[in-house]
């Protein structure tokens, strides 16, 4: 809760005034099981500053040991969970005492200053690291997303407050920014990575594909956050930060997503000319660049008249006024066919504009997804559902035909050139699909040979 506020204390039966006394008979469980808590975990009451009296949503417990009381904020809204941490309290208060429970599960406010906060690392990052405002900004929303779980931050939460996170007018975006980015950094642990992987991966069920596809996505989120705590980054910080939680933490490779087509390229461009050409030009066209081209979606959405040369039939990605190349491989030359080229050529004076497709104006500085032609690529991505690409992102599935049609006449190499990749294992394992027969060979005369003998 914001603002001041105090517990209404009550020194003669060491309870909460105001609060409702337990009716529930008190379980029999051993101090070491947590439903022996499941009674003793309360909400405590407290007033505001202007004397209103509310209740909060965390719940807490009360401690008595050696002669010392002391209530502890359990920091959930879950009773299972809360009864899981007052049990952990009170297994460390008999095991190690009151000197080393304090400061675990009670740490003073100045303890806790101590260490950064998610939202002070994140800020520290952004302005002293070598890492692009956009590249922070997506690998901020996967470390904000595995601090949230680890915290359990929604836990006890109905759907509707659920989604509040998502409510950029109303406020309910910034009120769940400021909770994650309030957590301190420390939360993160090797320990607590490794369960939140683990705990990621079971949701998924039994089902080996919804499993695999739930290993790719936990690895994915830690290699990006990990990335914000490598050595090059943190040297240059000036925040407080805890030790490093990824040292401790291995990363499981779940293996290449490898792409198995779902199109007949003849088949979809002839669709296409059918479909959109005349009446839905820039979708036409968008798909053209990804498909005869193997371009990246930002890459076609950017890419200028000027790089595309109609009398030598070729077309180049490079750095422009408004394009930053994802890597230096990505810097590179697209040979295109005649037929091709013969395309673009009919096009040009349709687009009347300096960019080959028809869009808004480019926005440099953005950190999010931004797109000229958001719109046209909806669309598209929408008309390929309808002809059957079921992949979850399926204009992406152009580029991988692409790469694979390459790749059958010209090789693996032919292919990691022609899609801009660093390393041509990016190339083989996630792009490119075996389209030629590769089988053993042997002649009718030996097989009757063999026959003869058999």
């Amino acid at each position: 809760m914001s603002g001041h506020h105090e517990t209404i204390a009550d020194t003669k039966n060491g309870t909460v005034t105001g609060m409702s006394k337990v009716t529930v008979p008190l379980s029999r469980a051993s101090k070491t099981h947590q439903d022996y808590w499941k009674t003793r975990v309360v909400r405590r009451p407290f007033v505001t500053r202007d004397g209103k009296r509310g209740i909060p949503p965390e719940y807490s417990v009360r401690m008595r040991h050696l002669g010392r009381d002391v209530w502890f904020n359990l920091e959930t809204a879950n009773q299972s969970a809360a009864t899981v941490k007052a049990r952990d309290i009170y297994l460390s208060l008999v095991s190690a005492g009151w000197d080393a429970t304090l400061p675990k599960f009670k740490p003073s406010p100045l303890a806790k200053s101590a260490i950064c906060t998610v939202g002070e690392f994140l800020a520290d990052v952004e302005a002293r690291s070598h890492l692009k405002a956009k590249t922070v900004r997506r690998y901020a929303v996967k470390l904000r997303k595995m601090v949230a779980d680890i915290a359990k931050l929604e836990t006890g939460l109905k759907t509707k407050a659920k989604r509040a996170k998502y409510d950029h007018v109303n406020g309910g975006r910034a009120a769940w920014l400021a909770r994650v980015d309030g957590k301190p950094l420390d939360v993160l642990t090797a320990e607590e990575i490794n369960a939140w992987r683990n705990a990621y991966v079971a949701r998924a069920g039994a089902d080996p594909v919804k499993r695999k596809s739930a290993e790719r996505s936990a690895a994915s989120y830690m290699r990006c956050v990990r990335a914000l705590f490598a050595e090059d980054v943190l040297s240059v910080l000036k925040v407080k930060l805890p030790a490093n939680p990824f040292v401790g933490v291995k990363l499981k490779d779940p293996g290449p997503a490898r792409y198995h087509s779902e199109i007949d390229p003849a088949w979809l461009l002839a669709c296409a000319e059918r479909d959109l050409r005349a009446d839905n030009t820039n979708q036409y066209l968008a798909l053209f660049l990804c498909l005869w081209a193997g371009l990246r979606r930002k890459e076609a959405d950017l890419l200028l008249w000027a790089q595309v040369d109609l009398e030598g039939g070729t077309l180049s990605v490079r750095r422009t006024a408004f394009f930053e190349p994802k890597t230096e491989e990505a810097v590179r030359t697209i040979d295109l066919a005649p037929e091709a080229v013969d395309v673009l050529r009919s096009l040009k004076s349709w687009s009347e504009s300096e960019f080959v497709l028809k869009g808004s104006d480019p926005d440099p500085t953005a950190t999010y997804d931004f797109y000229r032609c958001d719109c046209t690529w909806r669309d598209l991505n929408a008309w390929l559902r309808g002809k059957g690409v079921t992949d979850r992102k399926a204009i992406h599935s152009l580029r991988k035909e692409s790469g694979s049609l390459i790749a059958s006449s010209h090789g693996i190499e032919a292919a990691r050139q022609h899609l801009g990749h660093r390393d041509i294992r990016t190339t083989s394992s996630h792009y490119v699909e075996k389209r030629k027969r590769v089988e053993v060979s042997i002649g009718g005369a030996q097989l009757r040979a063999m026959e003869g003998t058999a």
